[in-house]
């Protein structure tokens, strides 16, 4: 039987690891044609290679959602590679954690540039290839799908530049739902909260120099109502219900996935 998403072409953006990389996979599973964007060109070809053993069509498109330049080369492969886009998942990140008084310049920057000028980059420039002509529009909903954070709704210390920019994420994603629901586009964001299996949640010993301590970590999943800390996948299967045609009535709205957890503090 084919999938909910045959015949739909995706971009996931910071999609060589983590809740891209699920998100690209769950997409792929459901039948959705699929271009892999990260930073990290070799993350990115990997993913391609897991995704296309498994079956499905995907491709690479690497580069910065930062540069102007890259964010058109990537609509460009998926343009000449599956001749349309349906669905865009706007999920590149970067943390660089500070409390505010001591928060460099440089680090402001950086993680509003990543999480909300990126965002706001790709939207903007994918815009016509969703919209599609307007002498043939398409007879399905597209999806725009921006991934927010619950420090964006609830703040959290040490993270004002991330909270700020997933905050701005969330007004963004509701601004731009008004904009282009005249289009049949909708725009909406999931909000996760602590969510293992990521570089940016794992401890600090695991080499990589980023994420929280250990200790914290075994704080934080002792007080999930629900038991247990997110996965990656618990992302992707919110991308995919807002992927799908089940979404259609849906538009500027938010999904929190914290397993009951609002807020979580890291000090």
């Amino acid at each position: 039987m084919p999938g909910p998403l045959e015949n739909r072409v995706a971009l996931i953006t910071g999609a060589g690891r983590g809740i891209g990389l699920a998100a690209a996979a769950r997409l792929a599973r459901d039948g959705a044609a699929v271009v892999v964007n990260d930073l990290d060109g070799d993350a990115a070809e990997d993913a391609v290679a897991a995704i296309t053993a498994a079956g499905a069509r995907a491709v690479a498109a690497p580069g910065s959602v930062v540069d102007l330049d890259d964010v058109a080369a990537m609509l460009e492969i998926a343009r000449k590679s599956f001749g349309r886009l349906d669905i865009l998942v706007n999920n590149a990140g970067i943390t660089a954690d500070a409390m505010a008084h001591n928060m460099t310049d440089e680090q402001w920057n950086l993680v509003c540039d990543v999480a909300l000028k990126g965002t706001f980059n790709l939207c903007r420039a994918a815009f016509p290839l969703l919209r599609g002509s307007r002498d043939h529009p398409s007879a399905h909903h597209r999806k725009v799908i921006n991934m927010a954070s619950i420090n964006g709704i609830y703040g959290i210390a040490g993270n004002a530049n991330y909270s700020a920019a997933k905050g701005g994420v969330i007004a963004l994603t509701k601004s731009l739902a008004r904009e282009w629901a005249r289009h049949r586009i909708n725009v909406n964001a999931v909000a996760p909260g602590y969510i293992a299996g990521t570089r940016l949640t794992g401890a600090r010993d695991d080499g990589t120099g980023l994420g929280i301590p250990e200790a914290v970590i075994e704080r934080i999943e002792a007080q999930i109502p629900i038991g247990r800390a997110g996965t990656p996948e618990d992302v992707a299967g919110a991308v995919a219900w807002l992927a799908g045609a089940d979404s259609d009535y849906a538009t500027g709205q938010v999904i929190e996935l914290h397993g009951g957890r609002e807020m979580v503090e890291l000090l």
